[in-house]
């Protein structure tokens, strides 16, 4: 509802409620629909923000799965650069040994091929015309044997490092094919850490724009929980001014009646002086009675007040505040004692007194909690309910009680029967008491 709507609301109520009873017909029925309005407004963005907080936490819950994902995708990063730069090292070692291999071997053939050119020249391809030209046969043989050896030293250790050179170029191979694994899944990994956290940025900025509107809607909220607030007291106004009229009314009415019928018997009173007066002037002179004379005025005595309409379930869920001027009774009967009509006792009713047959069901004119439900003391049986906001009703006089202290009840449930008071009459006191106060229950009523 719009503010200055509302201000208008509370200005018309304030005046309406200042205004003379003759000249003004309240009613809070209007307010009632604009207080309906908000309330389920209220209720659907309740509803709203409800299914928002669901997207939040979801979103909130998505964001923590996506950093969990973000660091185990960062540490298999870490540990394949680890792999990557130990691999790297491991293949810059073998590419240094395969070199020093690779001279090495070089060194060998180029000292092989020294030999055999020396050998060549020397003449060594004939092995007979060395020992035919050597002084001594016996050295010529030894020499021979030595450069054999060395020959066959010199193909060993090229053997040697020629397989080597092969092994080592293999291990170098797979070292290369390893890294370029490693790369590969390195990249890969990079990749997935990249698109984890595009999507943690779009999870984030939905987050964002989530909480805004949660943000903007628990604010609407609030505006409108004031709204309904106010609403409340102008209807609240509205029925106590209603209340407060007829109650007027009601006491203007009653005070007229009890005028008219004081103003009858003072009539019936003289009237019948008249007559007997009459009466004992004929029987003086000797004469019948007139036959007015007879008869004495009687002033007949106004009819108690029904009660009809029973308390049911229709005020279920409804704040006893809201029940001013709709309530039903708890029992049907007729009302023996009327709110502030003076007892017996000499003191005045606090309540009403309901005739009505002993062994009737009670029931609970509105949802509270039975905050008494046992013997009372000078009441006989009763049950207290507490309604909240303040308000209690009390039910007394009662044969049994159908309800235990602390539990719950309905508007319309049954709280036990009528009893009977020690005078025999049959019945019910009902009251109700708003901050201690008594309250007039036949100005509640319909």
């Amino acid at each position: 509802m719009k503010p200055y709507l509302l201000l208008a609301l509370l200005a018309g109520a304030a005046q309406a409620a200042n205004t003379n009873a003759s000249s003004t017909s309240l009613s809070a029925a209007p307010h009632q629909q604009d207080l309906k309005n908000v309330r389920k407004e209220i209720d659907s963005l309740r509803k709203d923000l409800a299914q928002k907080q669901t997207v939040q936490k979801e979103a909130q819950s998505a964001i923590q799965e996506s950093e969990q994902a973000i660091t185990q995708t960062k540490q298999a990063l870490a540990t394949l650069e680890q792999r990557q730069s130990r691999s790297e090292q491991q293949l810059a070692e073998l590419r240094g040994k395969i070199e020093q291999t690779r001279a090495k071997l070089a060194g060998t053939r180029q000292r092989v091929g020294q030999m055999l050119v020396r050998q060549y020249k020397n003449g060594r391809h004939d092995a007979m015309k060395l020992m035919l030209n050597a002084d001594d046969p016996n050295q010529s043989a030894r020499d021979l044997a030595y450069y054999q050896h060395i020959a066959r030293a010199e193909q060993q250790l090229v053997q040697q490092l020629v397989a080597q050179q092969r092994q080592l170029e293999t291990l170098s191979a797979q070292l290369e094919q390893e890294l370029a694994r490693l790369n590969n899944l390195s990249d890969r990994k990079s990749q997935e850490k990249s698109d984890l956290e595009k999507d943690k940025t779009q999870q984030v900025q939905q987050l964002n724009k989530v909480a805004g509107e949660i943000k903007q809607g628990q604010s609407k909220l609030t505006q409108l929980q004031e709204d309904e607030k106010h609403l409340a007291n102008v209807i609240a106004q509205i029925n106590r001014e209603i209340q407060r009229r007829k109650a007027e009314a009601a006491r203007k009415a009653a005070e007229a009646r009890k005028a008219k019928l004081a103003a009858a018997r003072e009539a019936a009173r003289k009237e019948n002086e008249r007559r007997r007066k009459l009466a004992e002037q004929a029987k003086k002179q000797g004469k019948p009675v007139p036959e007015e004379a007879k008869k004495p005025v009687i002033v007949k005595e106004e009819p108690a007040q029904k009660v009809d309409e029973v308390a049911d379930d229709s005020a279920s869920g409804r704040a006893f505040a809201s029940l001013q001027g709709k309530m039903k009774m708890p029992v049907a009967g007729q009302i023996g004692g009327a709110y502030g009509k003076p007892r017996k006792e000499g003191t005045t009713w606090k309540g009403v007194f309901i005739r009505a047959a002993a062994g009737q069901p009670v029931r609970s004119v509105a949802d509270g909690t039975v905050v008494y439900a046992d013997e009372l003391r000078g009441f006989g049986k009763a049950v207290i309910i507490d309604h909240g906001g303040n308000y209690m009703t009390v039910y007394t006089n009662l044969s049994a009680i159908a309800k235990s202290s602390g539990g719950s009840v309905k508007a319309g449930e049954t709280l036990g029967n009528t009893g009977s008071l020690d005078n025999g009459e049959s019945g019910l006191y009902f009251e109700i008491r708003h901050l201690g106060r008594t309250l007039n229950p036949q100005a509640w009523t319909r």
